[in-house]
């Protein structure tokens, strides 16, 4: 049976030049479409027939019957798949009670000190552990009680994060990056005393300011993203977060949070120089398989200023042959890279704001091999 206008369950779209952003309240999934795409789902969401929607792209662009035929189809096939909600990233909150009163053994508790607040995590296991304990381990307190309790526990093939003893997420298990983000969203909720839905997105990424403004390094794997962020701490820029950041949808301000730096093995030499201490912290093996330091950051003043509003995204890639590059990245491109590492929040108002916030943006692509052109890049994007 043909789908319907009425099947689909909520969509928030947004022109980004020749590309459209679509987002799906169902799977809470993003997809970028082209024009050609994007005039096959129009059609589709508005109950024009799917033989109707063939016969128009065939004569829009003379193509074949047979290739517009699996165009079509596929395009549907794809609009059916982001809207089942049983494709989500995570469970839906059909499921909470069961979350609310699931009972699991306590593998380690521990109490950090983030500014002025005391947070007690509980851990399930060994592995949810060793995802969040050792980028704040030197945060650790002494305190054994707390207004904020934050667990992340496993139960068969789902991730969960509770707060305060109500369930907050519930991840599978090939999604779990997501309950880093969902669990660092809270963390900065309950520093800044902010409620969850006027976090606008939460951005696995690097996050740095001059004390005015903020750039955002993507988090790329191997591009050499924290060992510039501890290059730009140590020439007196502040690392407001190495990993995750939380951007307000209020103000659209990126918020300080002091976890360490990962600092990889084959950065040491480059390190060492600015951080002599980095010979004397032990090397541990992180939830990704590499053998990382974790480097605190100097942010966790409560006295220090906490927001700052963003600048640009910058793409950094560390090459050691390749050239030096500087220049802006099209939306498109950016889009392409970013959208699947963003964590939204899931009410299609924001999702609007959010992608009205993303058109403002400028994008750049800065390629080193020598951090001190790396340094010169960044100084002037923040004096622009």
């Amino acid at each position: 049976m043909e789908q319907t206008k009425k099947d689909i369950i909520i969509t928030v779209t947004k022109q980004f030049g020749e590309s459209t952003a679509v987002w799906f309240a169902a799977t809470r999934s993003f997809v970028l479409l082209e024009k050609p795409a994007f005039e096959v789902f129009d059609q589709y969401i508005h109950d024009i027939p799917v033989a109707s929607i063939v016969d128009y792209f065939i004569a829009t662009y003379n193509a074949a019957i047979e290739d517009s035929k699996r165009f079509v189809n596929d395009i549907i096939e794809g609009i059916n798949q982001l809207n089942n909600p049983e494709n989500a990233v995570y469970e839906p909150q059909k499921v909470r009670v069961e979350f609310d009163n699931y009972s699991y053994p306590i593998y380690a508790e521990k109490y950090y000190l983030i500014g002025n607040t005391t947070i007690c995590f509980r851990y399930g296991n060994e592995w949810l552990m060793d995802c969040f304990h050792p980028t704040m381990a030197h945060l650790e307190s002494d305190s054994t009680s707390s207004d904020h309790l934050l667990e992340v526990v496993a139960l068969n093939d789902l991730y969960i994060f509770r707060y305060n003893g109500i369930s907050q997420e519930a991840f599978s298990v090939e999604n779990g990056h997501y309950l880093r983000g969902a669990v660092s969203q809270k963390l900065f909720g309950i520093v800044y005393d902010i409620e969850d839905r006027d976090w606008m997105v939460t951005l696995h990424s690097a996050a740095i300011s001059d004390g005015k403004s903020v750039l955002i390094f993507p988090a790329e794997a191997g591009s050499g993203k924290s060992t510039l962020t501890a290059i730009l701490q140590a020439h007196d820029y502040t690392v407001l977060s190495d990993d995750f950041n939380a951007i307000n949808r209020i103000n659209k301000s990126a918020y300080r949070l002091p976890l360490s730096i990962s600092v990889k093995e084959g950065s040491l030499k480059t390190l060492k120089p600015f951080y002599p201490q980095l010979g004397d912290i032990v090397p541990e093996k992180a939830v990704t398989g590499k053998v990382v330091r974790y480097l605190p950051v100097a942010n966790n003043d409560p006295k220090s200023k906490v927001a700052f509003p963003v600048k640009a995204f910058v793409f950094v890639k560390y090459s050691k042959d390749g050239p030096f590059i500087f220049e802006e990245v099209e939306r498109k491109e950016a889009m392409q890279s970013l959208l699947p590492e963003t964590w939204v929040n899931p009410d299609p108002e924001n999702v609007k704001q959010f992608f009205n916030w993303f058109d403002e943006i400028v994008f750049y692509r800065l390629q080193y091999s020598d951090y001190h052109d790396a340094l010169v890049s960044i100084s002037m994007l923040f004096n622009k």
